[in-house]
Formats: C-alpha cells, sequence, structure tokens
C-alpha cells in the first residue's frame, strides 16, 4: 500500500521532517538549465512548505503561505497566476488549495471532512484542476473548476485511482491505477472520465507525466522493490527506461522546452531533486540537504 499511495501522489504531509534546510547553502550552484522549480521540502518546526528555487540550484525562496500547517504537492496554473497545492486542514486531514501566485489569499476548493485528497494537476487552459481524493471512501479521481466549482467524480472502480495529468491538448487525462488487480498501470481517460483505456502492462508503473509537445510521456516503473524513470510514447508503444540505479526514483516531470526531466530521487530517508535529460545523460542533483526535498515541478515560462 505504500507504493500505492505515492503513485497517486497523496499527501503525507503530517510526516514531519527533523531539521531545517541548512542555509544558505544546500543547494548546489552549478551551471544548469533555465527557469526554476516549485518543491516540497521538511522544515524544523514539523511538517513541510513550500519553495521555488532556480534550475541551477541559485535563489531558493519559501513561498509564504499564511497559515502554519504543512504544504505540499505545489502546481502552478499554466498562466502562473494561481498555486494549487495540498495542505492540512483544520481536521488534521488533507485539502486541496488554490492561492495567488505568491501564496497570498489561500483557499480550500474542495473540501472533504474526514478524508485526505492528493496532487493536484492543471488543464492547460487553467480552468480545471484534477486530483485525486477519498472523499467517497476509495481513492478516485476527481476534477473541479479553479474557483471550486463543478465538483466532479470521473472514476468510480473500487481500484486504487490516482497521480491525475492532463495532455498539452487538454482532450485526455493520464493516471495510474491498480484496477487490473496487483500492480499498477497507467490508462488514459477522457476529461469525463468516458474512454477509458490501460496503455502499459510492465511490472507495475505510475507517475505519469506528459511531455510538452504531447509525443511522450515520462512515468515510474517499478522492478524487485525500486523505481526508475521510464519515457514512452503517448499510445504507449516503445517504452524504454531513462534511469537505471539502486536509487529509489519518482515524480518525473518535463521541463517546458522538452529538454529536461525533474525528479525526486532517495538515497536514503529523505530524497533530493535531480535533473536529467531525456535520453538519461548529464544527471544532476540539484538539492543537497539531508532532508525531504521532492514533489518538484517546473515554473511556468
Amino acid at each position: 500500500m505504500t507504493i500505492r499511495l505515492a503513485s497517486a501522489g497523496v499527501a503525507v504531509l503530517g510526516l514531519a521532517a527533523v531539521a531545517l534546510f541548512a542555509w544558505p547553502g544546500f543547494l548546489r550552484a552549478d551551471e544548469g538549465p533555465s527557469g526554476g522549480l516549485i518543491f516540497q521540502g521538511g522544515v524544523a518546526a514539523g511538517g513541510y512548505r513550500i519553495f521555488i528555487v532556480r534550475a541551477n540550484g541559485t535563489h531558493i525562496r519559501q513561498v509564504p503561505i499564511p497559515f502554519d500547517r504543512s504544504q505540499g504537492f505545489p502546481r502552478y496554473s499554466p498562466d502562473g497566476r494561481l498555486l494549487a497545492f495540498i495542505a492540512a486542514g483544520p481536521d488534521g486531514k488533507e485539502d486541496l488549495y488554490v492561492s495567488n501566485a505568491d501564496g497570498s489569499d489561500p483557499r480550500s476548493i474542495a473540501p472533504s471532512p474526514g478524508e485526505p485528497e492528493g496532487a493536484p494537476a492543471w488543464s492547460p487552459d487553467g480552468r480545471t484542476i484534477v486530483f485525486p481524493s477519498r472523499r467517497d471512501g476509495n481513492w478516485e479521481i476527481y476534477s473541479v473548476g479553479a474557483d471550486g466549482s463543478n465538483l466532479r467524480r470521473l472514476t468510480n472502480n473500487p481500484a486504487f485511482d490516482g497521480g491525475p495529468e492532463f495532455s498539452p491538448s487538454g482532450h485526455t487525462i493520464a493516471f495510474s491505477s491498480d484496477r487490473g488487480g496487483g500492480d499498477s498501470h497507467i490508462y488514459l481517460m477522457a476529461p469525463d472520465g468516458t474512454g477509458l483505456r490501460k496503455i502499459t502492462s510492465g511490472s507495475d508503473e505510475s507517475a505519469p507525466d506528459y511531455s510538452p509537445d504531447g509525443t511522450k510521456i515520462a512515468y515510474v516503473e517499478f522492478t524487485a522493490g525500486n523505481a526508475d524513470i521510464w519515457i514512452m510514447n503517448a499510445d504507449g508503444s516503445d517504452p524504454h527506461p531513462v534511469t537505471r540505479s539502486p536509487m529509489f526514483e519518482y515524480n518525473p516531470r518535463w521541463s517546458s522546452d522538452g529538454k529536461w526531466l525533474a525528479f525526486e530521487g532517495y538515497t536514503g530517508n529523505y530524497p533530493d531533486i535531480y535533473l536529467i535529460r531525456p535520453d538519461g545523460s548529464d544527471r544532476r542533483k540539484l538539492t543537497n540537504t539531508g532532508r525531504y526535498a521532492g514533489a518538484p515541478a517546473w515554473l511556468p515560462e
């Protein structure tokens, strides 16, 4: 079940980090790609907060969301005006929030009292957010307007469904599910939940993310207790590994130019953020905290 929770992007914000980042040099100042990333990081007070860093490892700053509860799984809207994230609610369960880009005016847009919600993803037009939730007693995928309107359940299956991501066209949602029994695989569906089809049949796959041109999907494949980053065509053909290492690697995210993948890699109890080319070359370690730094996502151009 641990893998299932991870594959849904389910918030685990209540797990306390044991120390604050080592300021100011916890990131390497190596030359790197352009742009920046937003990510979830552990803090000394316990739980997590949201941080932004340039893709070369410099100029880190915390997004000042004005409440003292754990925050994570951040994703900016395509136009960069809004920030969606998961935060611990007053009842201690994780809820979906949207704030202004600077973290101000955070509001819970799809409250799920007593049940947790998982990592959000935006539609290309910025009007809709998809996310997993256990509000009906099972992990299913839902969509909701960015203003909290039109909450809709997209999947309805006793399986574990999670990790939804829109295609760049907005016509398809990729997600992971163990509905076939046993291992998790990648499925596609329309934004209204119709047209379901399975596109992988490997050992155990999850965490899909579309390339900017929509032709590829990066994802995670689990083998013998380890996890590597893989890429396939958007129809599921030509699956091949990007990484092959003993490190547990998770949550791949394409850069907007398609030249890089960001992901979280575990060498101990906590992950750090790494960058790599889609062909597996030029691997870079972006953070080096000895503390939690994960759930990366690229900033909008």
